[in-house]
């Protein structure tokens, strides 16, 4: 007959193993719900990110800046150099209308003047050509052509920068691409910012977004068209002429 102490002896239950099947199914649900919020909401996430810190990929410094009627080119080849045909830039709205949300004049003394609604800033005087942009091994880019430059006047200080994501994102599962076949499997924003400073503390701030597209064979190539996001005329004295885009 076993003993008293025997008797009381309390052995351990060991979990069954539909109790395990259960919690690795538990487990799983948990890491797609996981991965479906990340792919629905890391776009959104990289914008939130984009708010407090971008990388720099290139900086030009004092550069002239060409204006052809129809859109901006920044220095000569400095970002196409990181994106192809990436020094050109424009000042086109959203969909449906495309309306041009700002422009350039050419004033009287022959100075470029940037005009937005009825707020204006003079940038700098015309100052020769610059040459038109070229693909790395020295060929022009087609459509392109010499078009008139505007360069700084005495006290002002220019840059023109260009920034990406901190993060990228995964692009939808079902791509066909007819033209080179190749579909891009990440995405990222570049961002474009060009910055005039006068002597008097007059400032002019224009900021652009380009979706950047990444495919294995490629790398990391131009994306859509470089869309204008927010625009800050500061005079010298009196309250500053802020723009941001709200379309999408």
């Amino acid at each position: 007959m076993p003993s008293p102490d025997r008797l009381l002896t309390a052995h351990p239950r060991r979990p069954s193993a539909r109790r395990w099947v259960s919690r690795g199914g538990l487990a799983l649900v948990l890491v797609a719900l996981v991965a479906m919020l990340w792919y629905l909401g890391s776009r959104w996430c990289a914008l939130l990110v984009d708010q407090v810190y971008t990388p720099r990929l290139a900086l030009a410094e004092a550069a002239p800046i060409g204006w052809n009627g129809t859109w901006l080119q920044l220095g000569t080849g400095i970002f196409d150099r990181l994106v192809p045909n990436g020094d050109h830039l424009g000042f086109i709205g959203f969909a449906p209308d495309y309306q041009d949300v700002a422009r350039f004049i050419v004033d009287a003394d022959d100075r470029l003047v940037f005009v937005k609604d009825d707020a204006r800033f003079v940038l700098g005087p015309r100052a020769g050509t610059l040459p038109a942009s070229t693909q790395e091994d020295g060929t022009p880019l087609e459509g392109q052509a010499p078009m008139p430059a505007f360069t700084a006047a005495p006290g002002d200080t220019v840059s023109a920068a260009l920034e990406r994501s901190v993060l990228a994102w995964p692009t939808p599962l079902f791509q066909v691409n007819f033209m080179t076949g190749y579909v891009p499997s990440w995405q990222r924003n570049l961002y474009y910012r060009l910055s005039w400073a006068k002597a008097s503390g007059a400032r002019l701030d224009i900021l652009w977004r380009l979706r950047q597209d990444y495919d294995a064979v490629n790398g990391w190539t131009g994306g859509r068209l470089t869309d204008l996001i927010r625009i800050e005329i500061r005079p010298a004295s009196g309250s500053p002429v802020v723009w941001v885009e709200t379309g999408r």
